[in-house]
């Protein structure tokens, strides 16, 4: 029962990859990324079923993955200066204080309001992550995706039967790994079923110092508010998964493994190696659920997984796969997918939320939910309003309006008018009032807007009408003859 050979032909169908030959030259070279770090890591997973008979592990899937980090990223730093070691040193005291007074480690990232920190940042330090390690669920947890991987047995394998690891790969020497580290066999899928999940290091703060070393990037998410435009340029990231011997003209397969049968313990030694791939592409299509890019040639299935990056390094989606090169849309045809970042954003967002829940007791876990809708810490404590919101929130009722509060203050008005000047001009004031009353309403109710900017229009127009009329009379004057006006004059003596 050769198990991860069947998982390989079905992945052939799972990732909608109908072509399968790439030339060298369709891997772009590390250069088109943005810096020179590695951005992309192999990721792999072994099993091992007792019930198949299976006395060592195999390979049952491999891809792309890569690291995203938990915090937001730190505010830019200002260019050294000469007092640049005057800084760096009053930060440093203010970390050692820090630690004199707080048990745990604060997380990172610039000061926010409570509302907006991400849910491990309530977590303590010693079960917090640094960083999550984002991949494709169906490479994760072949078993979960029955539409791509139909497989009977697939069904008795589950995370405890499996081993789970992350290699890093030097791009110009891509024949052995640097390193490789072990991951935590929890993954956490997307509820939505979209094709995401995020797995953890073992021993990470160890493992993030070795692969800092070895030039590792942890990379951020590209901004929520950023949006995307056709033609817009992309970087897909990854690995192209193939025999050694055929670099050149690798044929790509997602899962392929040793060709074993389980339970006779016949093995034949998996020579497939990871070739770092990375490649542009452009923006033609979009949909709710994910975005298209066309590629100077198909995408190798073992990218799937890998990031989609913007132009700055910030982590724009992760590929999901290909079209197929058969489609009837010849513009579709071949195009890569991704899912884009604010769905990964979301995603994150719910892992998590759900990680907090399973490390912090349930009282605790309320108490956060709550701070974290801008309720207090203690139950006699006043709701917690960020000063800009609030700010916003009283601006918007000091213009707010309604027609009953107009009418009482034009009630006052007219009443303290009538005691300071006589009926007669009192009731002239109070008609040109009236006539501009009546326009503000009108131009509220029909445009909205500022209550002060709409009075400060209609009190304008009223004093450009009134000038106009003045300068028209002004004119009429100046054009009566002289003699005229004498003998008005005369006529009036």
């Amino acid at each position: 029962m050769r198990m991860a050979a069947i998982l390989r032909r079905a992945a052939n169908k799972a990732a909608k990859i109908s072509t399968r030959n790439f030339s060298s030259s369709q891997s772009a070279s590390s250069s088109s990324l943005p810096g020179s770090s590695i951005k992309s890591l192999a990721l792999s997973v072994h099993f091992k079923q007792p019930d198949f008979g299976m006395k060592d592990y195999e390979i049952l899937s491999r891809a792309s993955a890569f690291l995203l980090a938990v915090d937001p990223a730190e505010p830019t730093k200002s260019p050294d200066t000469a007092y640049s070691h005057l800084d760096q040193a009053e930060e440093e005291r203010k970390a050692r204080k820090l630690k004199q007074h707080y048990l745990a480690e604060p997380a990172g990232g610039p000061p926010r309001p409570v509302e907006e920190l991400g849910w491990l940042e309530f977590c303590p330090g010693n079960f917090r992550p640094v960083v999550h390690c984002v991949a494709a669920s169906h490479v994760l947890a072949p078993w979960l995706w029955k539409n791509y991987y139909p497989q009977d047995w697939l069904t008795q394998v589950n995370p405890e039967h499996c081993a789970y690891s992350l290699e890093v790969f030097d791009p110009q020497k891509p024949l052995e790994p640097l390193a490789k580290f072990a991951l935590n066999p929890y993954p956490i899928h997307d509820p939505t079923g979209r094709d995401l999940a995020v797995v953890h290091l073992k021993e990470e703060q160890t493992a993030l110092k070795h692969m800092k070393d070895l030039g590792v990037e942890v990379l951020y998410l590209r901004d929520d508010n950023e949006l995307f435009a056709k033609g817009q340029e992309v970087i897909f990231d990854g690995f192209n998964i193939s025999e050694d011997s055929v670099a050149g003209q690798e044929e790509v397969e997602l899962s392929k493994s040793q060709k074993t049968k389980a339970k006779e313990g016949d093995e034949e030694e998996d020579t497939r190696i990871f070739f770092p791939y990375n490649t542009t592409g452009q923006l033609i299509l979009g949909s709710q659920d994910r975005f298209l890019a066309s590629t100077p040639s198909p995408l190798p299935e073992g990218v799937c997984g890998g990031p989609t990056l913007d132009t700055d390094g910030k982590v724009c989606g992760i590929v999901e796969g290909i079209i197929p090169t058969t489609h009837e849309n010849k513009q579709m045809a071949g195009a890569a997918s991704f899912i884009p970042s604010p769905l990964i954003s979301g995603f994150i967002e719910y892992a998590e939320k759900y990680m907090l829940e399973q490390i912090v007791p349930e009282s605790l876990f309320t108490k956060i939910v709550g701070m974290k809708a801008g309720k207090g810490l203690v139950p006699d404590q006043e709701e917690y309003r960020d000063p800009e919101a609030t700010k916003e929130t009283e601006e918007h009722v000091h213009n707010d309006y309604s027609e009953e509060n107009t009418n009482r203050a034009y009630e006052e008005l007219v009443s303290k008018m009538r005691e300071a000047e006589s009926m007669e001009e009192a009731d002239d004031i109070m008609t040109t009032v009236r006539r501009e009353r009546d326009e503000v309403m009108d131009i509220l109710k029909r445009e909205g807007g500022d209550v002060d900017d709409v009075i400060k229009q209609v009190r304008q127009k009223a004093i450009d009408e009134l000038r106009s009329r003045w300068e028209k009379m002004e004119k009429q004057r100046e054009e009566i003859p002289e003699a005229d006006v004498i003998d008005s004059k005369a006529e009036d003596k």
